[in-house]
């Protein structure tokens, strides 16, 4: 069954943690933050409480789930609910059974019990209560518990990725719950970490003037990912207490999205030495038709960063034999392409056109002059395959169509108003969104810009993307919640 974005949205602070600095004043969540958990998110009640017309979207969204209503009111009617404002709401990520059935948690502050219990009721349709020991019930069934003021709630109701939370008659799919007064007991006296790198991260992270903002264990989801095997190798080092820091900020018309890297010192020296420039080769794509693009991404990725990182996991003397074939090596190809690329995605054709179903998209890569022959030699094998492509003196295109091939050739210049030749990144890209609006059953709003940047910064990488909406009387987060 189709999620709604509501669902979603609780994933993105929650789990899509799972791809500015201040006093932000974590402490608390950090005492139950460990070496193994995931990730975690922060919503500042504050700020995005008056963003979302709850009683508008509960009167016009019909297909809304109980759960969604329940966080509905947690992030946008928290007075109410006898939630305190002042501290934000946060969703600490555990690792659960498998990699797609995390434990995740809602902890926040109830201040008034007698008002939460009465307003989660009368929101969701169900009977909320609060025992004599503080544990919270939702329908008779133990869904939180309460420590002082401090409150966390989760479900038993495992996510499934294909099937959301409407799992029931999924075969094979483990469907009993987890929740007793243990799992609660549990997570109140666990100690938080000690690592002084993850303390730094979540305060750097999880920042008091946005209003979403998360933080990625780097090393845990890594571990949990691939089971333990990513300790085994020795690229396990250049991972270690690292982390990804994000935050969102939702406007009228626009929302904003800032990630940064948080590398350990290996890592970092590693990143400054393959990194060395934030410079994009715009000559890629001056003879590629961009405006006639609905998407493309320009930049540089070092394959010398990449053949390293394969090295210190293992994998070269693998990837080696694979190419024994061809008569190169991982050090062939990485020698003989720059890693300035160019992706781009065309317009669709009308439907009554010949080549309606010809992939319209174009890819261009750079390469070392000195490596001509080394290039028509690998093209002479599976990478150029079933392939059409063109070489010029520095670059070779890739492309089903053959306007753009010849235009390529024939080094026509191409009309790129769109392009905005950002200086300074080492990635530039740009959508209209198209597939987003194509989506979605008659979608309140549209997406008709979204534009992302990065760069290298001291080791780290960051990067800062931009959604522009074709209406700006709401605010951009009760559009794309109408969406979902």
């Amino acid at each position: 069954m189709k999620n709604t974005l509501l669902r979603t949205l609780f994933y993105v602070f929650a789990v899509a943690i799972l791809f500015s600095c201040n006093s932000n004043k974590n402490s608390d969540i950090l005492n139950y933050t460990t070496d193994a958990t995931l990730g975690l998110s922060r919503v500042n009640l504050n700020t995005i409480s008056d963003k979302i017309p709850v009683e508008k979207i509960l009167k016009e969204k019909k297909d809304l789930k109980e759960e969604e209503k329940f966080f509905l009111q947690l992030v946008s009617k928290p007075k109410e609910s006898g939630i305190n404002i002042d501290k934000p709401l946060y969703f600490i990520v555990d690792q659960g059974k498998s990699t797609y059935d995390p434990d995740v948690k809602a902890f926040f502050w109830v201040d008034d019990k007698v008002k939460f219990q009465k307003s989660m009721s009368d929101l969701t349709k169900s009977k909320v209560t609060i025992d004599k020991k503080d544990y919270i019930y939702v329908d008779g069934k133990l869904s939180g518990s309460i420590k002082g003021d401090m409150t966390i709630v989760t479900t038993d109701k495992k996510y499934n990725p294909y099937a959301g939370y409407d799992y029931m008659n999924t075969p094979g799919l483990d469907t009993s719950s987890t929740l007793n007064e243990k799992y609660f007991t549990d997570f109140w006296s666990r100690k938080g970490t000690s690592n002084s790198a993850i303390k730094d991260q979540v305060d750097q992270s999880l920042v008091g003037d946005k209003d979403v903002s998360g933080w990625v264990n780097l090393a845990a989801v890594a571990s949990y990912a691939s089971k333990g095997y990513i300790e085994t190798l020795a690229v396990n080092k250049l991972i270690k207490d690292s982390g990804i820091g994000f935050d969102f900020n939702f406007d009228k018309g626009k929302s904003e999205m800032d990630t940064k890297t948080f590398f350990n010192a290996d890592m970092k020296k590693i990143v400054e030495k393959y990194y060395n420039k934030n410079e994009i080769n715009y000559d890629l794509v001056k003879n590629v038709e961009l405006d006639n693009a609905k998407s493309f991404s320009i930049g540089f990725f070092s394959l010398d960063f990449m053949k390293y990182l394969i090295k210190e996991a293992g994998f070269e003397a693998t990837i080696n034999h694979y190419l024994s074939s061809t008569d190169k090596t991982l050090e062939d190809i990485t020698s003989t392409f720059t890693g300035d690329y160019a992706f781009v995605d065309f317009k669709s054709l009308p439907a009554d056109s010949m080549d309606y179903y010809r992939t319209k998209n174009a890819v261009v890569l750079g390469f070392n002059p000195k490596k001509k022959a080394d290039l028509t030699s690998l093209l002479a094998g599976p990478l150029g395959q079933s392939k059409k492509y063109m070489i010029t003196d520095n670059q070779v295109i890739f492309s089903e169509d053959n306007n753009v091939i010849y235009q390529f050739q024939n080094k026509k210049a191409g009309k790129n108003a769109k392009l905005d030749k950002k200086s300074g990144v080492t990635a530039y890209s740009w959508s209209d969104g198209k597939e987003y609006n194509t989506n979605k059953e008659k979608p309140s709003v549209k997406i008709i810009d979204m534009v992302n940047e990065t760069k290298e910064d001291g080791g780290n990488m960051v990067s800062k993307t931009v959604f522009t909406l074709d209406k700006k009387d709401e605010n951009a987060l009760y559009y794309l919640i109408m969406n979902g």
